[in-house]
């Protein structure tokens, strides 16, 4: 008896003990708790990953809520029918690549894994949404699913797209020279704390649907912190246990353009291979918010085999072609690349070929530095230009299907111990660097040797060096604002000044200024103010003032200096007119805002003039003289593979888009305006120390059935 009551007694507590979860969390039990740092940024620790997931997409209404929902419609193509009329082209445009379509019709397709994954994420969205009705736009569409994937493909998107469009002009192809982003990557041996130090540095607009969001996950294989674009789950930009990944614009060739020939007779037919084809025609109908109520706008698509029709002249038609037409998973790449636990996972990841063309650079734990230039590139018969609309009329312009990945320029681990690169030519991202174009197709090269830009100028000269980077050096080089190209100008101003001081008296003030300015775009300067006046009015002298010869340092002609110091003293008059000064700090008209507040801004990346942190603005100042930026460094972010990894980032404004959030400009004021970044707090017991808030969430049961198999973690070491 005694014994049988002990059994009895036994099997409660085991009861007990199983509910509590000392022996393990009962089905239905999980739970997720969001740790808010000091500046409001989600450290989400979760018992499976599906509990991250819910409790990632809760964060993400707590802070994002409206521009999440409004980046759904922007996917979907149905803005028009909450934003009314200005949004109706628009909204034919992703109709008419069918971002929505295809993600719903394909959904089904993606693995189980991340189909649980998307779905605890829209749950836990949709858990928020539930408990704070008021919140909920009357616009707002019901998320489902599908628009996580058509939002990623709407982002990406623009790559393609505008390569499309850029054949058609005629546009050339190139390395940009202005606007961008930044990554390098340094192996211990050349790091003063001898370990991989990396920078993620993505120069994009400020808009809502591009203000990326700050996230730490960490659940089952997940362990991943970095920036994702809001109402998407996994990371993009970041860095996990063994590895980060940055990216920046430039690329392989992934469209085409090609010129049909249409039958007088019969506008639905194309030629092809000597005879008619049918084309297919299609009525796209958009929802349109009106005064009186809505109205429905249609619009006749013609598309061939090779795709839409964008541009028809008589019986000549243009249809786009890319590489990503037909493609849906860019989401289950980004959750690979997300646990991959060595670089043969990321490369193996990246193998899916999902991402736009890109420059990926990868550091990891191990000191490997690894870049490829990105892209899903069509494998295309030789003997035609494909940077213009190439015949379609002809099987010969067909493509013969897509490059493997081992086809793309790819570098692992450099002799010069660095590399960077800043938009520009694999041939200039590293000292002698091996990737020159004769060693690969020119679309899937698409540079020259030595395309370069001021921004990649700098970053090489910044890492090419003989010492070993110090933590401080790589955080200032995240945050460098000086403007590369203002040495050659403070010399010419200078030469021509020495000549001719008699006819320009009145610059010997304007001139002193920019001499004495050491070419960094601070807050404080007031050369930078000035220099940037000049820059603003150089625009009326034209060809007479030779800017390509004087930033190679060339000498001038005597007419050419007189037109540079005649320059100059038209920025002085500007300066007088619009300041009442020539000492007007860059801080002052130079600003970042949100809301009713602002905060000074140093760098620069507008009319001709750009630094590593480049901050764009229109070309030309408010009426009040200040240049208000909209887009460029966007999150900052450098990492140390230190044991614990250790990592500083910032955002331009804060974590919330709520105005009555301590997070809303936090990051701007505190961190932006002083050129700071923050640390990261990667490891828990750090985070810990500097802990705002916590909320603990439980797991709806039916979503904790769909368990992700965890790999556990290995390491795999790859280099020797």
């Amino acid at each position: 008896m005694p014994q049988m009551l002990a059994q009895v007694l036994f099997g409660r507590w085991l009861v007990v003990l199983l509910t509590l979860g000392i022996f393990g969390v009962p089905l239905g039990a999980e739970r997720a708790t969001i740790y808010r740092d000091t500046w409001g940024v989600p450290h989400i620790y979760g018992d499976s990953e599906v509990a991250v997931a819910y409790a990632h997409g809760y964060a993400q209404a707590e802070d994002r809520l409206t521009s999440i929902l409004r980046s759904y419609r922007l996917a979907e193509g149905s803005m028009a029918e909450a934003f009314g009329e200005k949004w109706v082209e628009h909204d034919f445009t992703q109709r008419l690549v069918r971002h929505a379509q295809l993600c719903r019709e394909h959904y089904s397709e993606l693995s189980p894994e991340v189909r649980a994954f998307i779905e605890a994420f829209l749950a836990g969205f949709k858990q928020y949404l539930r408990e704070h009705p008021s919140e909920v736009p009357e616009w707002a569409p019901d998320p489902q699913p599908y628009h996580l994937l058509a939002l990623g493909r709407y982002i990406i998107w623009n790559w393609p797209w505008g390569e499309a469009w850029g054949d058609l002009r005629r546009a050339p192809k190139g390395p940009d020279t202005g606007k961008g982003s930044n990554q390098w990557a340094v192996t211990p041996s050349h790091a003063a704390d001898g370990c991989t130090i990396t920078l993620i540095d993505p120069h994009v607009p400020w808009t809502p649907e591009w203000l990326f969001y700050e996230v730490h996950l960490h659940g089952g294989d997940l362990n991943v912190y970095g920036f994702c674009i809001p109402g998407t789950p996994y990371v993009g930009l970041g860095h996990n246990d063994y590895l980060s990944w940055a990216c920046t614009t430039g690329g392989p060739d992934t469209a085409d353009v090609y010129r049909e020939e249409f039958n007088p007779d019969n506008p639905l037919q194309y030629r092809y291979d000597g005879q008619w084809r049918e084309a297919t025609r299609e009525t796209l109908e958009i929802r349109v918010k009106t005064e009186d109520g809505f109205e429905t706008r249609t619009r006749e698509v013609i598309r061939t085999h090779h795709g839409p029709v964008m541009k028809r002249e008589g019986n000549v038609g243009y249809a786009f072609k890319t590489a990503y037409d037909h493609e849906f998973g860019l989401i289950e790449q980004l959750a690979r690349m997300n646990k991959a636990r060595n670089l043969g996972e990321f490369i193996n990841a990246l193998g899916m070929r999902q991402f736009m063309a890109q420059n990926i650079m990868v550091g990891d734990v191990y000191g490997n530095i690894y870049y490829v230039r990105n892209g899903r590139v069509p494998i295309r018969p030789e003997g035609y230009d494909w940077s213009r609309p190439v015949p379609g009329d002809t099987s010969a312009t067909e493509w013969r299907g897509i490059h493997p990945f081992c086809d793309l320029v790819q570098l692992l681990n450099p002799a010069a111990g660095f590399m960077q690169n800043c938009n520009i030519s694999p041939g200039t991202m590293t000292r002698q660097s091996p990737l020159t174009p004769d060693r690969y197709r020119d679309y899937l090269y698409r540079a020259s040797a030595t395309g370069t830009n001021p921004r990649g100028q700098r970053a090489l000269g910044l890492l090419d060096r003989r010492g070993k980077l110090t933590r401080e050096e790589a955080l200032g080089i995240a945050v460098d604002t000086f403007v590369k190209v203002s040495e050659p100008w403070k010399q010419a101003l200078q030469r021509a000044y020495t000549k001719y001081r008699r006819e320009f008296p009145q610059l010997e003030k304007a001139v002193r200024i920019l001499q004495e300015w050491n070419g960094y775009a601070t807050v404080d300067s007031v050369g930078m103010s000035l220099f940037r006046a000049l820059f603003l009015v150089r625009r009326e002298f034209g060809d007479r003032l030779p800017r390509r010869a004087i930033e190679a340092g060339e000498e001038l002609t005597g007419e050419a200096e007189r037109t540079l110091l005649q320059a100059l003293a038209k920025a002085v008059q500007w300066m007088q007119e619009k300041y009442g000064s020539l000492e007007v700090p860059w801080g002052k008209i130079h600003r970042g805002r949100r809301g009713e507040r602002s905060w000074p801004l140093a760098g620069v990346d507008s009319g001709g003039l750009v630094t590593l942190r480049a901050i764009d603005t229109p070309d030309e100042p408010d009426e009040n003289g200040i240049y208000w930026a909209k887009g460029g460094q966007s999150c900052p972010t450098v990492i140390f593979f230190t044991q614990p990894i250790r990592a500083y980032s910032a955002v331009p404004y804060g974590q919330s888009e709520r105005p009555d959030s301590p997070h809303y400009t936090d990051q701007g004021e505190q961190l932006y305006a002083r050129s700071r970044l923050k640390p990261t707090w990667y490891a828990k017991e750090e985070l810990m120390q500097h802990l705002e808030s916590q909320k603990t969430l439980r797991i709806p049961e039916r979503l904790t059935r769909r368990r992700i198999p965890a790999k556990g973690r290995t390491r795999v070491r790859l280099r020797p």
